[in-house]
């Protein structure tokens, strides 16, 4: 079995050391350089690591025996490090989210296309979780017939005394650093997932709440809800962190009405409902395939598979996400395709100046 030496690019919210130790725990990976310039989040780094942390981004990248670069750094630093990496003739594993803007998903793709390089987006919470693998697939083989519409609600949930700020400053961050709030954090996923199913939305139209008083602190929202205009159907997208009082898993849960069938899933609860009729759970989820983020990289560099959490989804996904925050910010449907690469908030933060 061959195996491969990964370098780490960063530790934003604590990523990097998870991807770390991911990638330490498998038997064909294993971690050799890792660098973060945050002092707080270096030490966490290090520790993960097991060993002193290189001098620099630019040494994990040049460092010669590195054969996989894992960008967990700022969104607003990803398109500068996959660039840096790709150049250098590294294959690229990218922790969700992409990156802060649409133009820096562009330069992305651009610099895995010329350069040659493999690429996978890391952004498992929904499209490997084993019961919405089996539906994507699917879905995408139409297995289950004319789709009639969609819902969902995707987020964390914890107590009311949760220390948020303490645990993950960088989610109060402004636009610039992290592309935005909740919409961008864990909107990421369900955005992912919806176009995988689905591909490019016509139209989006979105609305955005700062409820939770750290997030309003910060002027950043919490919680979003996006519609997604297929032309002949909508996918309603809920997503973000919430309060909720008593016990509480975190949100996955989705309605999927086809013509001649209603599904209705919830991950956390391992509830499955078809035709409102309860399924069993661990029967339905039998037989699905879930090929991770890992083995979809190694896949294409040892056979040239293809992929499927890939540039070109991630691609569209950031550009649905920039309509959502230019429709909150026009207050009015955004069409795409989109033609700024520029983050709306950004540019209206620029205007208001």
């Amino acid at each position: 079995m061959k195996s491969y030496n990964v370098g780490i690019l960063g530790n934003c919210c604590t990523h990097g050391a998870g991807i770390c130790s991911m990638f330490k725990d498998r038997s064909d990976t294993q971690v050799i350089a890792a660098y973060e310039e945050n002092l707080r989040r270096a030490e966490e780094l290090q520790q993960s690591l097991g060993a002193p942390l290189s001098s620099s981004y630019a040494a994990v990248i040049n460092h010669p025996e590195v054969d996989l670069i894992a960008v967990t750094c700022d969104p607003c630093d990803k398109a500068d490090m996959v660039e840096l990496a790709a150049a250098a003739g590294k294959h690229i594993f990218l922790n969700k989210p992409l990156c802060e803007s649409l133009g820096s998903a562009r330069r992305i793709a651009e610099a895995v296309k010329t350069c040659n390089v493999h690429f996978v987006h890391d952004i498992p919470m929904v499209r490997f979780v084993p019961v919405y693998a089996r539906l994507l697939e699917e879905v995408r083989s139409g297995v289950h017939g004319t789709v009639m519409g969609f819902h969902h609600l995707f987020g964390m949930n914890f107590p009311m005394d949760f220390e948020l700020a303490s645990a993950w400053p960088e989610r109060l961050d402004p636009p610039q650093e992290s592309g935005g709030g909740e919409m961008t954090n864990m909107g990421c996923y369900a955005i992912d997932y919806a176009v995988s199913l689905f591909g490019r939305p016509k139209a989006v139209t979105a609305k955005w709440r700062k409820l939770w008083d750290v997030f309003a602190e910060a002027d950043v929202e919490n919680f979003g809800q996006i519609v997604l205009d297929y032309g002949d159907f909508f996918a309603f997208l809920e997503v973000g962190k919430q309060q909720l009082v008593k016990a509480r898993r975190h949100s996955n849960s989705m309605t999927i009405n086809f013509e001649h069938q209603t599904m209705f899933i919830d991950a956390s609860a391992q509830v499955v409902t078809i035709n409102h009729v309860p399924q069993d759970y661990n029967q339905f989820v039998e037989g699905a395939t879930v090929v991770g983020s890992v083995e979809q990289l190694i896949g294409a560099i040892e056979n040239g598979t293809p992929p499927t959490s890939n540039i070109e989804t991630a691609l569209i996904a950031v550009e649905t996400l920039m309509a959502a925050y230019q429709s909150i910010v026009e207050e009015q449907t955004v069409v795409l395709p989109l033609s700024s690469g520029e983050n709306p908030l950004i540019a209206a933060q620029k205007n208001s100046a």
